[in-house]
């Protein structure tokens, strides 16, 4: 079994990434490993402006709606590390802004994690189609192993299933 030094936890706050980090702070505790949760926020969709509209949203609301986004992002992401670091455990928090599975690759990687760990949606059919896989994506390019955890209460349904 390899040693796992450094996992790293990525978390967007939904059910599926709370039982995720479940899975992460067990494995910590097992092989005595730092936890480093990562969070990547999304940039706001840039808001085409026209003079029809006049000044109903410009850039430095924008801004401000991006920043609160952040920084309630990072009031979670403390909480979820003291809750780590009460149980005993060595962790610390990441808040990284643009794609969620290019912000968790590069991370792993700069970090050197040795174990990734997060949540998945279960989306099939067009849901999947249209939004993609944040952790398929992962699952097929990290450079580390990757531990997907899906909610128990969803349950797959093939496509053709009636």
């Amino acid at each position: 079994m390899p040693n796992l030094a450094k996992i790293l936890a990525a978390t967007d706050f939904s059910e599926d990434s709370e039982l995720a980090l479940g899975y992460a702070e067990e494995f910590a505790k097992k092989f005595g490993a730092e936890i480093i949760v990562l969070h990547v926020d999304q940039p706001l969709a840039p808001v085409m402006m026209t003079p029809e509209l006049g000044p109903a949203m410009d850039v430095g609301a924008m801004s401000r709606i991006g920043e609160e986004q952040r920084l309630l992002a990072q009031r979670e992401l403390d909480k979820i590390v003291g809750k780590f670091r009460d149980a005993g455990l060595k962790a610390r928090s990441l808040l990284k802004v643009g794609s969620p599975f290019l912000e968790i690759l590069h991370t792993s990687q700069s970090e050197n994690a040795d174990l990734i760990v997060l949540g998945t949606h279960g989306r099939t059919g067009l849901a999947h189609v249209l939004m993609g896989s944040v952790a398929e994506r992962v699952v097929q390019k990290a450079a580390c192993p990757v531990l997907t955890i899906r909610h128990p209460d969803r349950k797959f349904k093939h496509p053709l299933d009636k």
